[in-house]
């Protein structure tokens, strides 16, 4: 299994060959500048702020506010350091990479900012966004499965070649597009930092994935945690507390009330009170025909 740093540098080297330049720093190409009598000579490494926009196929939906003000802070004391990546667009230029630091010096007031220009396609533009941010550790789990997809998806790309593009195990790009069949209320905790990847894959599949991803945030519920109670086939039914007692149960206790469960053929719910060492047991039956098995059951133990 490669490194996080192998990984950061496989990730390095795919960026650089997109640019066909060592790094962002190592070279600002000169821009063909036809803009309304503003100012720049065609050598000029700037543009105006405003000749800038947003990518639409920008992975990164979500800014940090505090993050951006840090940023614009840092940008205010040095400027900006690395250049913007751009392409020409018409008129204006879209960002492929840096606009966290576009909108950092949007907060700065900055009227001008250094940039990269180049000719890219739309597929290396998507490509070129997705290792930026997945260098920085920019994406949640949700924005970067979304970015695997659309290469997939916009480019027929197969699992594959996105592993090999993007310096991805296989797996690892097969387990992030897992994530995105969880119930909708279970992304918008992976959006919200609330679950990580390694719960959401747990869930995936898997029946009251929605009631388990509450129960992971309500009591701090570990990854193996989860695994051990999916692995078992606890329901919904067999782990929820009845309402309005204050106990939390455990694994081992959950654990337990599936066992019973499958021994004696009914529902089961264990309430053990930790304070105590008390608690109780409750057993449901539907019908007549259950209880007299559950019965016989017990008169033979």
């Amino acid at each position: 299994m490669s490194s996080k740093n192998e990984r950061k540098k496989s990730l390095g080297r795919g960026l650089s060959s997109f640019l066909d330049v060592g790094g962002f720093d190592d070279i600002v190409e000169s821009k063909k500048d036809e803009d309304k009598g503003k100012s720049s000579s065609n050598n000029s490494s700037y543009l105006p702020i405003e000749h800038l926009v947003p990518n639409l196929n920008q992975p990164r939906k979500d800014f940090s506010t505090d993050e951006l003000n840090s940023l614009a802070s840092s940008i205010e004391d040095t400027g900006i350091i690395q250049p913007i990546l751009v392409r020409r667009n018409n008129d204006v230029y879209e960002i492929v990479a840096g606009e966290r630091r576009w909108r950092a010096a949007q907060i700065a007031k900055i009227h001008e900012v250094p940039v990269l220009i180049k000719e890219l396609s739309d597929e290396e533009v998507v490509k070129i966004s997705i290792i930026e941010n997945i260098q920085r550790v920019d994406l949640n789990p949700i924005e970067e499965a979304n970015s695997y997809k659309q290469l997939i998806q916009d480019f027929g790309y197969t699992q594959e070649k996105v592993s090999a593009s993007l310096g991805k195990s296989r797996s690892y790009i097969a387990n992030s597009l897992r994530l995105l069949s969880l119930p909708e209320s279970i992304i918008m905790f992976l959006k919200e930092g609330k679950l990580t990847s390694g719960h959401a894959r747990a869930l995936v599949g898997v029946k009251n994935s929605e009631f388990l991803a509450r129960k992971i945030i309500e009591e701090s519920l570990s990854v193996r945690d989860i695994e051990n109670i999916v692995k078992k086939g606890i329901s919904q039914s067999d782990i929820i507390l009845k309402k309005g007692t204050s106990l939390k149960k455990d694994v081992d206790t959950l654990n337990l009330e599936q066992d019973l469960k499958l021994a004696l053929g009914l529902k089961t719910t264990i309430d053990h009170n930790e304070n105590s060492g008390g608690g109780r047991i409750v057993i449901k039956y539907k019908d007549l025909e259950q209880l007299d098995t559950f019965c016989s059951k017990i008169m033979k133990i």
